[in-house]
């Protein structure tokens, strides 16, 4: 039962710690994101977005092929680490292709606007 406690701190521990991390690291992006929103116009950042977003979709696009090709060995290791039972790995690995196939529909459906574009075309054609 000791041994299970402080798994279960740590864990607790480390968790409070990445969410500080990312608070963190928000509220940075934000206030850069601020002072840059006041130092030029609205045109000169929407011109940077559209400079950008080949390049953040192709960084999308090579996440998910990491998380794609990684996976496998990503839960054997955490698996391993965890100590859980072997019927837990086999449903670990076959999530693998749903998560996949989720992250490229968010990827269309959030970062080609395709939603955004859908709605537009059925509210002309309602018009």
């Amino acid at each position: 039962m000791v041994g299970s406690s402080k798994r279960s701190h740590s864990r607790y521990r480390w968790s409070v710690r990445l969410t500080l991390v990312a608070f963190i690291v928000a509220l940075i992006a934000g206030w850069v994101l601020w002072q840059r929103v006041a130092t030029s116009s609205i045109s000169d950042m929407q011109r940077r977005v559209d400079d950008i977003k080949p390049i953040t979709t192709g960084i999308r696009m090579t996440l998910i092929g990491v998380i794609a090709i990684g996976w496998p060995t990503v839960t054997r290791i955490l698996h391993t680490r965890f100590n859980r039972a072997p019927g837990e790995l086999a449903y670990l690995e076959s999530l693998r292709w749903r998560v996949v196939i989720w992250l490229i529909v968010i990827e269309l459906l959030l970062g080609r606007h395709l939603l955004g574009r859908f709605l537009s075309v059925m509210q002309g054609d309602l018009a």
